[in-house]
């Protein structure tokens, strides 16, 4: 069978859709010596593998957003019947209007939009509302990253239970426990200003992430005389705006990183003493399984798929209880036993999350609509 993989995502700046497209491209050959498969992207992607056969999408003058809608509904069906697709996989949704031979196969890792309104804008949310549903009614079979996830999809898209299968992600083999130098500590140290002992918390700073929550949790933490700084790694995103100033007035206790090198970002997991995630909702939740990978005690809220996500490699709770989760960290920074149980107990509920797990259901999938 011959399979098309939209990599176009791969030049984007989405974090978890491009690492998610990069882990599926760069694990499938270890799984399938039977199919044989297609990239299409830009030509400035780095990633390259002999496995594939590759097709290069052609820049355009045309604005990026604009150019993309055209290539997938005008160029990308041309391609796909002249390469003799059997079936074109997407990790964003997005499939083609004109539905001709081939079978599609598309990943919808939350359904934000629907769940999360209040986040996005109306223009927005009335783009995916008149696109997504027409990409789940033309798709053969969709992958999501959660059982929450899958019901959350169900729900607001009418999508029967048989066609869409819940496949847990995964972190690359580099997050895991490592013993930092001495002198590599103090490398991070000088070049992220970070303090010898901190919280942290990665991801979008968006208010679905719960940033004024964690704000909150950082002036709790202060009046109980717990001297801890909580460092943020990531983008501002919809809804910084309203936390801006109050990260910038508390330099004292809260530390913004807006971007992070890949490799200083898994020694950053090892040096922080707690991680921490109170997130409103997730489609899966990556950064607490990083946490999780790296031997890191993990204090994250109990919505959505985190339970799936952490179980009992964490303490969860509601997360509008900044008092619970301030109490969970003071536990954690004073009782050693304690806090070594939890590092054992993070790194025995990450075990769970495989490549291959993840891979071979994803290819059975792909099979079994030949």
């Amino acid at each position: 069978m011959n399979i098309g993989i939209d990599a176009r995502l791969l030049n984007t700046s989405i974090r978890g859709t491009h690492r998610y497209l990069s882990n599926v491209i760069k694990y499938i050959p270890q799984f399938d010596n039977e199919n044989k498969y297609f990239i299409f992207h830009y030509a400035d992607t780095i990633q390259k593998n002999e496995f594939y056969s590759y097709i290069t999408i052609r820049k355009s003058r045309l604005p990026r957003q604009l150019f993309e809608h055209y290539w997938l509904n005008f160029i990308l069906p041309n391609l796909l019947s002249k390469y003799k697709i059997d079936l074109f996989f997407t990790p964003y949704v997005f499939v083609p209007f004109v539905k001709n031979k081939w079978k599609n196969v598309i990943a919808i890792h939350d359904a934000l939009t629907k769940t999360c309104k209040e986040y996005y804008t109306w223009h927005y949310r009335k783009y995916m509302d008149l696109l997504v549903p027409q990409s789940v009614k033309r798709s053969d079979a969709i992958i999501t990253v959660s059982e929450s996830a899958r019901q959350d999809i169900i729900k607001h898209y009418d999508v029967l239970p048989d066609k869409i299968h819940p496949l847990y992600l995964w972190t690359a083999e580099n997050y895991k426990p490592i013993n930092v130098t001495e002198s590599e500590k103090k490398e991070l140290f000088n070049k992220y200003k970070l303090p010898e002992k901190f919280i942290l918390f990665v991801g979008v700073l968006e208010e679905r992430k719960n940033i004024t929550g964690i704000l909150k949790i950082s002036d709790i933490l202060y009046s109980k005389g717990t001297d801890i700084k909580i460092v943020l790694v990531g983008r501002e995103g919809f809804g910084f705006s309203k936390v801006a100033e109050k990260i910038r007035r508390s330099s004292n206790q809260i530390i913004h990183l807006k971007s992070v090198d890949e490799k200083d970002l898994v020694s950053i997991y090892n040096l922080a003493t707690i991680f921490l995630f109170p997130t409103i909702y997730e489609g899966f939740g990556l950064p607490p399984l990083e946490a999780m990978k790296c031997g890191l005690p993990v204090v994250a809220s109990y919505s959505s798929s985190l339970p799936e996500v952490v179980g009992d490699g964490g303490l969860l709770g509601d997360p509008n209880d900044y008092e619970l989760f301030a109490n969970s960290i003071v536990k954690l920074l004073g009782d050693e036993k304690f806090y070594s149980l939890m590092k054992i107990k993070a790194l025995e509920q990450a075990k769970n999350f495989t490549a291959a797990n993840h891979i071979t259901k994803l290819i059975q999938i792909f099979n079994s609509l030949k």
